[in-house]
């Protein structure tokens, strides 16, 4: 017990030294070492702190006492020494990091628009001027206006979730899989006649490749009216379209039979092409066809599902904007319209 005693007095009587220690510190380091030497295993307090399994527990809660006011006192002092560096340390960073903002830009870049941002502010500028509608819909879905609307039948593959994203905790809410949802809330909120479009983001699971990506951006366009419209309209809707996007004056287009649950006919077009320059060019001297999306004209139940029991005629058409980009520039690898490489951006950016 006399052990302990001198021990603990030991540890009294040099407190006053050792704050002053602890004081003297001016930097993160000095106070580490400080700490390791006053709190460490092989410190007088530590130590002494272990020779109170030899006492009583009258005498081993007196003596244990002292020992922690000790170490509290060491403890609080080296906390504050601490804050007190690191907020040094903070205002000399932030004095050495000052920017004066009365300097000139020295690179003069000022950013520039993503190459899918420039695309899609052509074709809503170039669909506003002809009087169309660009509308926006929500990215999150229900199964009626990304399916039962769509008169995609219930056994459909796309429904599955190895195809769709669904959202856990709700059966039938999703990630929209098509923009073609935003129709159905425009045949239901705003009637007969409409001409539209809706640009966006659609998921899938789709393995990320060359050409696949589990989020890309997709264009669907619908013109419905009480007027007859036939799948003449639907072509001559789709050459104008393609000439301005590609920039040429004539484009040659075919139909296929395609099946699609919200139109009937259902047909995915092609546009004849030649390459120049590892670009696709389109043209009516093409020597290849090549598929660009789907149409067709809208199914019946289609407006059934909006309501629309009167006789109105529409169609429909749709493709991913990534992949008319990447034809219209070269782009082999769609995961480069998502990379950070500087040079890319550099060379499609223009100015914001």
């Amino acid at each position: 017990m006399a052990d302990v005693s001198i021990a603990v007095a030991k540890l009294e009587e040099n407190l006053g030294t050792w704050l002053a220690m602890v004081k003297e510190c001016d930097s993160l380091e000095k106070i580490d070492v400080v700490r390791r030497t006053l709190l460490g295993k092989s410190s007088p307090l530590i130590t002494a702190l272990g020779q109170l399994k030899e006492l009583d527990a009258s005498d081993k809660r007196s003596y244990g006492d002292r020992i922690n006011k000790v170490k509290n006192s060491l403890e609080a002092a080296i906390t504050d020494v601490q804050s007190e560096v690191e907020e040094l340390l903070v205002q000399e960073k932030l004095q050495g990091e000052t920017v004066d903002i009365t300097l000139p830009f020295g690179s003069g870049r000022f950013g520039s628009m993503h190459i899918i941002t420039q695309a899609m502010r052509r074709i809503k500028q170039y669909y506003q001027s002809r009087g169309f509608s660009v509308i926006d819909g929500p990215e999150i879905e229900t199964s009626f206006f990304n399916f039962d609307a769509l008169n995609t039948p219930q056994h459909h593959p796309a429904r599955q979730s190895h195809d769709t994203f669904y959202i856990d905790g709700f059966e039938d809410v999703l990630l929209r899989t098509q923009t073609s949802c935003v129709q159905v809330h425009a045949m239901l909120n705003d009637g007969i006649p409409i001409r539209m479009v809706s640009m966006g983001k659609t998921y899938r699971r789709d393995a990320t490749d060359t050409t696949h990506s589990p989020m890309f951006h997709q264009l669907e366009g619908l013109v419905v009216d009480r007027t007859p419209l036939s799948i003449g309209h639907l072509k001559s809707e789709l050459v104008k379209f393609i000439s301005y996007f590609f920039g040429v004056n004539d484009v040659a287009v075919r139909f296929r039979p395609s099946f699609f649950p919200f139109v009937e006919p259902g047909m995915e077009f092609d546009c004849r092409y030649s390459k120049k320059d590892g670009k696709v060019v389109f043209s009516q001297s093409g020597d290849r066809w090549l598929e660009i999306g789907g149409a067709g004209m809208v199914h019946p139940n289609v407006f059934k599902s909006c309501g629309i029991t009167e006789e109105v005629y529409g169609f429909a058409y749709a493709f991913g904007i990534e992949r008319i980009i990447m034809l219209r520039d070269g782009i082999s690898d769609i995961r480069n319209l998502y990379s950070t490489d500087r040079r890319l951006l550099r060379h499609y950016g223009l100015p914001s």
